[in-house]
């Protein structure tokens, strides 16, 4: 592949994946910024402001040269306009697949910059500004956690962009046999960030062996860390075990794809799964009728092999970063647990029954997930409550009962600049709203509620009533399941009611259980330091 293709391929996939995030790519070729010729859709307004507007032109040429060379932070060259470079370096310094991606954020439409933008792009000030609003743009203070995502996606994209090049390596020896192209395409369409590893691994093998003719595939992990470690895939009823391939695997482990015979089991085709000097595991077929297998079909076979430890690796870097960010959700929500002795673990408890009870419903893996997550971060506008208030052990008052009200809005404007849990909002925001329409902070009604919020709400009050609070004892389970179904087509779905009470609560049991003990020992160490004090 030419420079030129690698640097179109680059551009679309760049132009295509920021697009979702409100960014605009500016591809840089050699050390000049490639400026795209904008469309004239108004749904593609930040692009056309972007390119069109000569000031951010002038700005960002200005400052090429100390975007380029610099750490790779965002920078903004006006009052609401940031870029983040995105930079590989080649041998002597040189730019190499770079580019910069340009964000409006919300400070533009308060410094007024955004009238002189428009009037040189020739955009309608009145209809932008709408669809910026509409667009909800990020704030400044968003930028640093949002420009090392970007880099990360450059980083990714340009990998995928690089296996697609030695894809087309091997394409070129092997035009004459579609089943190859076929096989080697499949394993590529699969290398998604995020997707499932183990519906790939299992992909992986079956495709290779319909490819290649194999009675069987098979797939082993060696890697001791990582969603797959030591895991093993097989295709095919005839396959060796790992403890039977053992010895040959370990007779070379080296980059090429090699053929070995082991006993019963005839010629078999052997490819190292690496990243860099480390083996993640082999990938071996067999079974294949035939003549000995040629060098084209080992080819096909390393090149299967260097597609799956692109997968492992960006498996694990998802995996950690996913744990990460998991982890920083559940310290937030702990802290703000912590504040009141008699909600310890209130929040992990409506994100294990809001996750259950959206697996009882139904729904698919992906909003199960959001559905942990956001009973999990519910109440995290909390931390901006005194905490006077939420120890209360008296009656609230008008002004106290306000302010407990806020925390929906409070945790929506917390987290609403989070990209990656923009799907949770709808259960933070809406977690108190009634299906009669008596709820808050918005009175929404009926359907108009989120789905995603009326099952935390559900969670949430089930939660209420099993523990203790300083104003009330935890209420005995056959009273609480009969003040839901009291509550069903008032304050609940009335078609989550009985989905909800039909769930096995055997884990939620347990964890209120340690929960209760875990607050028993907060109490505890509350009236030592009183009386210590």
């Amino acid at each position: 592949m030419s420079a030129s293709t690698t640097g179109e391929s680059l551009e679309l996939l760049m132009g295509r994946e920021l697009s979702s995030l409100g960014a605009v790519w500016i591809p840089v070729r050699g050390e000049d910024a490639f400026w795209p010729t904008p469309g004239d859709s108004v749904v593609a307004w930040r692009e056309r402001l972007v390119l069109a507007s000569a000031p951010i032109r002038t700005a960002i040429e200005r400052d090429l040269e100390r975007l380029l060379k610099g750490s790779g932070e965002s920078a903004d060259v006006l009052d609401g306009v940031h870029v983040v470079p995105c930079v590989v370096r080649g041998a002597g310094g040189i730019v190499d697949d770079a580019g910069l991606a340009v964000l409006l954020t919300s400070s533009l439409l308060e410094h007024g910059s955004l009238s002189m933008l428009c009037n040189t792009a020739r955009l309608d000030e009145t209809l932008v500004r709408g669809l910026a609003a509409d667009g909800d743009l990020p704030s400044d203070a968003s930028m640093p956690h949002i420009a090392p995502l970007i880099r990360r996606l450059h980083t990714q994209v340009l990998a995928q962009v690089r296996e697609r090049e030695v894809q087309q390596s091997v394409d070129s020896q092997l035009a004459d046999t579609y089943e190859e192209l076929h096989l080697l395409n499949s394993l590529i369409d699969g290398l998604v960030v995020g997707g499932d590893p183990e519906a790939f691994l299992d992909s992986a093998c079956r495709e290779l062996a319909v490819t290649g003719g194999y009675a069987w595939v098979t797939a082993h992990i060696d890697a001791t860390d990582g969603p797959l470690a030591l895991r093993s895939f097989v295709h095919g009823d005839q396959a060796p075990s790992r403890v039977a391939l053992r010895q040959i695997l370990d007779a070379g482990q080296g980059t090429a794809a090699r053929a070995a015979n082991l006993e019963g089991h005839g010629e078999l085709g052997i490819a190292t799964i690496r990243s860099g000097d480390e083996c993640l595991g082999h990938l071996v077929a067999g079974g294949r009728a035939g003549g000995p297998l040629s060098s084209i079909e080992l080819t096909l076979l390393g090149s299967a092999a260097g597609h799956l430890s692109v997968f492992l690796r960006n498996a694990s870097l998802y995996a950690d970063l996913d744990s990460l960010f998991l982890g920083t959700l559940q310290a937030m929500v702990a802290a703000i647990d912590a504040k009141d002795p008699y909600t310890r673990g209130h929040s992990q408890r409506v994100a294990e029954l809001s996750r259950d009870l959206a697996v009882s419903i139904g729904l698919p893996d992906e909003f199960v997930r959001t559905a942990h997550l956001s009973g999990l971060v519910h109440d995290i506008g909390k931390i901006g409550v005194p905490e006077a208030v939420l120890k209360k052990s008296g009656r609230l008052d008008d002004e106290e009962f306000a302010a407990i009200r806020q925390h929906p809005q409070i945790g929506y404007r917390i987290l609403k600049d989070i990209p990656q849990i923009r799907d949770l909002l709808p259960g933070v925001l809406c977690h108190h709203e009634s299906w009669n329409g008596g709820g808050y902070p918005a009175g929404l009604s009926g359907d108009e509620i989120p789905l995603l919020a009326r099952i935390v709400a559900i969670c949430d009050s089930f939660d209420a009533m099993s523990s203790n609070r300083t104003y009330r004892r935890a209420m005995p389970r056959e009273e609480i399941f009969a003040e839901i179904r009291h509550c069903a087509g008032s304050q609940f779905d009335p078609d989550i009611v009985p989905v909800f009470l039909g769930m096995d609560f055997t884990g939620y049991d347990r964890l209120l259980s340690q929960g209760i003990e875990e607050s028993r020992s907060a109490l505890r160490l509350v009236e030592e330091r009183e009386e210590a004090a």
